[in-house]
């Protein structure tokens, strides 16, 4: 049933007998009871015999970990009682621990450094801990596990050396994890996730002939509703908004989520709740990581499983821009491994067709379009190069459209700045050859608002999909014609009507009879390459206006 909380928001509310209890009618269900603390007994147990079932029964391979995994240089000793907490360095020795997903709290929390690791390794004050890694030590203890791995104080933060060391790991830390402590609702480090759970309404009713029964009502819990394919749990609250969060909870083999209304468990295979501790609902497909381990004869499938999870990461929020490549290279490991493909910043060299063909998130209006970023992060060609939602080309022109490339490719680079092979870049290129066609893009009064190129050889106009906010230079270039050149939008310009001179790159034909590419502008950069400010799709016509060219994309 739904309750109406306050003007703006609803509540489903479910009303339940407990489990050893008739219902006084058949309409009523029976469900178990949960209890009113998270770090309870009840609930421990809950969680100690989700996870042995999962390690034990042999449906579950798919959660098995690999012998192949690099363990973490770093963790958290919690053997001891509280005063005996330390970093550990294990030198390869396989140990369980298990591994904590959460949102950073403000900058004055500890964290190890290169002043303190020598302090760290000696003692670790719990005091000085943030409450949430105070409960994350103990839901290990009392899950009789002897090491924790928190990001924040098993990676020397001033050290990027280290870092990047770390950060490369990602994908084997949480692989390996003995199960992942995910802290759903809590916004920062400093909210706990053993906490007391909202009071459920009791009421006694007495039928006719004078039996009491009880009955008793709850919020609703969202993992009532049907599973997305992918996600057996959808979890809501700040970790699901968070980047980094994402390839933890596709890495982990096993996710423990702490929400505000109960103890929910997750694993490659399956999921429970404490509301309902059977499994009834298996999961009807696997998890994303084991689509992402088919081999290398199914390399399609695990590309566009690739476009699903950027598409679901673009989502989600980033405090340090940088690291919108580092956050998801442990997906993009396990990418690789599967695919053998060189990997382009985010795009695959062995699907480069498709892959250039993303398309930023549907815009209303020009405050809602992205901006430049004031620091390089990725090629023009690469979605990481824009903060907005991204739309693979699947799933913006169909399943089942099949393409027809236009393009050649003639060469492509990347160059990483760091020791992870998949994180940051400083710089890269695509060398290709395929018909060009120069046309004007318009960007109309803000009544009309919406970006549409006309061809310069005749009137036909054609929407196009912005990379962000688009705004005009002067002329600068004498090869330039004096409509002038036009460029991505940064931090602090909006929007203003303009004409300018851009070239579109026709990339593949569809199988419904139309074509595809990319509209480009002359790179202020690099002098003589393009760089990517837009996406259009339109009928095969356009095609008599183009010219086969070789260009380099930056």
């Amino acid at each position: 049933m739904s309750v109406q909380e306050s003007k703006t928001k609803t509540i489903v509310v479910e009303l339940y007998t407990p489990s050893d209890q008739q219902p006084p009618w058949p309409a009523l269900g029976t469900a178990r009871s949960i209890a009113i603390f998270s770090g309870s007994d009840e609930s421990f147990e809950f969680a100690r015999n989700c996870i042995q079932d999962c390690m034990s029964n042999a449906t579950h391979g798919a959660c098995r970990k690999s012998s192949q995994i690099t363990l973490p240089t770093r963790l958290i000793d919690v053997q001891g009682n509280d005063q005996d907490i330390r970093l550990v360095e294990l030198s390869g020795k396989k140990v369980e621990y298990i591994t904590l997903s959460y949102c950073w709290g403000p900058g004055s929390a500890v964290t190890t450094t290169s002043t303190n690791l020598s302090q760290m390794r000696e003692r670790i004050d719990w005091d000085t801990l943030p409450v949430l890694f105070q409960d994350a030590i103990t839901i290990t203890r009392r899950l009789n596990i002897s090491y924790l791995w928190i990001d924040g104080l098993c990676i020397i933060q001033d050290d990027k050396k280290d870092w990047e060391t770390e950060s490369s790991k990602m994908s084997d830390i949480y692989e390996a994890s003995y199960v992942t402590i995910a802290a759903d609702t809590c916004k920062n480090n400093t909210h706990r996730c053993l906490v007391h759970r909202p009071k459920r309404l009791r009421l006694e009713y007495r039928n006719t002939r004078g039996k009491a029964f009880t009955i008793k009502a709850r919020k609703v819990s969202n993992h009532h509703e049907a599973p997305e394919e992918d996600l057996a749990f959808q979890a809501q609250g700040p970790l699901s908004a968070r980047a980094w969060a994402l390839q933890e909870n596709v890495l982990s083999p096993r996710i423990l989520h702490y929400t505000e209304t109960e103890l929910t468990f997750e694993c490659r295979t399956a999921y429970r709740c404490e509301c309902n501790p059977i499994p009834k609902r298996e999961a009807t497909t696997p998890g994303l990581l084991p689509k992402l381990l088919l081999s290398t004869k199914q390399r399609t499938k695990v590309f566009r499983n690739w476009h699903r999870i950027v598409a679901q990461y673009t989502l989600r929020k980033l405090t340090v821009a940088s690291d919108k490549l580092p956050a998801i290279s442990g997906i993009a490991k396990k990418v690789s491994t599967a695919t053998d493909s060189a990997y382009l910043a985010g795009l695959w060299n062995d699907n480069l067709i498709e892959d250039l063909l993303w398309a930023s998130g549907p815009h209303l209006e020009s405050p809602h379009l992205a901006r430049r970023l004031n620091e390089y992060r990725a090629p023009s060609f690469s979605w990481a190069s824009v903060d907005t939602q991204i739309q693979p080309f699947e799933e913006r022109e169909g399943e089942n459209v099949e393409l027809s490339p236009h393009i050649s490719i003639a060469q492509t680079s990347c160059t990483v700045s760091g020791l992870n092979p998949l994180g940051a870049v400083t710089d890269g290129f695509i060398d290709l050859c395929g018909p060009v066609a120069e046309a004007t893009l318009v960007a109309p009064t803000r009544y009309e608002f919406e970006y549409h190129l006309v061809m310069t050889s005749g009137t036909t106009a054609v929407g196009i999909s912005p990379d962000s906010l688009l705004v005009q230079d002067p002329v600068e270039d004498t090869t330039v014609s004096q409509q002038g050149t036009v460029r991505r939008g940064k931090e602090g310009e909006s929007y203003n009507p303009f004409k300018a001179r851009v070239w579109c790159l026709v990339v593949a034909g569809h199988s419904h009879g139309c074509i595809s590419g990319l509209v480009l502008t002359k790179s202020l950069r690099v002098p003589g390459a393009y760089e990517r400010i837009g996406y259009f799709s339109c009928g095969n016509d356009w095609l008599t206006g183009a010219n086969k060219q070789e260009i380099r994309i930056v």
